[in-house]
């Protein structure tokens, strides 16, 4: 089986899951309004039964999401001034077919974020400042500092599902041709968190950020051999 996303620029498998974000919120009766912001602002008021909200939406291909610590962990970058966390997630990293749509109340989600921060300070790895950190959508099993604030799934389910065939066929990408490979740094920190106009090539210092999360060492421990 085929990877049905892999085809895609990424800029436009981050529209595309975006694009189901908003069904899903829309599906369980709200309006969104996006708020208006620099670059692909993904901050959106919400509106059901007459009470507003702000939302921010993220979208993940790995299912875990990431918000930037500020001001040493004691606050988020978008998140802090959020009510509602809504996230796109591909049903698998490896071979997707659908993207499940969660709608979360920021302040679990801050929650999760703040032991994160604080399990993986305290276990010595660094956590730079406004800069993405990851946490898992699904339990994580390693028992690790990277595990802590994982699994909120398991309290909050999806509250919509999409096949990405439908969602390729609703975007007119469906017959697209040209295959792009998948880049390593598949997980997105969306809106204005950072910008995605110019599609940027995966970094060093992104590679070592998920190669130090799958084998749980420091990122500086990590060294990658480029060559020519």
């Amino acid at each position: 089986m085929t990877n049905r996303l892999a085809r895609l620029s990424e800029t436009k498998k981050w529209h595309l899951m975006v694009e189901a974000a908003k069904r899903g919120a829309e599906a369980q009766g709200y309006a969104l309004d996006r708020v208006p912001g620099r670059g692909l602002s993904n901050v959106w008021t919400i509106t059901k039964n007459g009470k507003s909200q702000k939302a921010c939406i993220r979208t993940t291909r790995d299912r875990w999401f990431a918000f930037p610590p500020l001001d040493n962990g004691k606050k988020w970058k978008t998140l802090s001034d959020c009510d509602v966390v809504i996230v796109a997630a591909v049903d698998s990293r490896e071979e997707p077919e659908n993207v499940e749509v969660y709608i979360f109340p920021a302040a679990e989600v801050r929650r999760r974020f703040d032991a994160a921060f604080a399990a993986r300070t305290k276990a010595g790895q660094t956590v730079r400042i406004n800069f993405g950190m990851w946490v898992g959508l699904d339990q994580d099993p390693r028992n690790i500092a990277a595990s802590v604030g994982s699994g909120i799934v398991e309290t909050f389910k999806a509250v919509a599902g999409f096949p990405i065939d439908d969602l390729l066929a609703a975007s007119g990408e469906a017959n697209e041709a040209s295959p792009e490979p998948e880049r390593l740094g598949s997980n997105d920190d969306d809106g204005p968190d950072n910008v995605r106009d110019n599609d940027p090539p995966l970094t060093i210092v992104e590679a070592k950020r998920r190669l130090a999360l799958t084998f749980n060492v420091d990122p500086g421990n990590i060294k990658i051999i480029v060559e020519g």
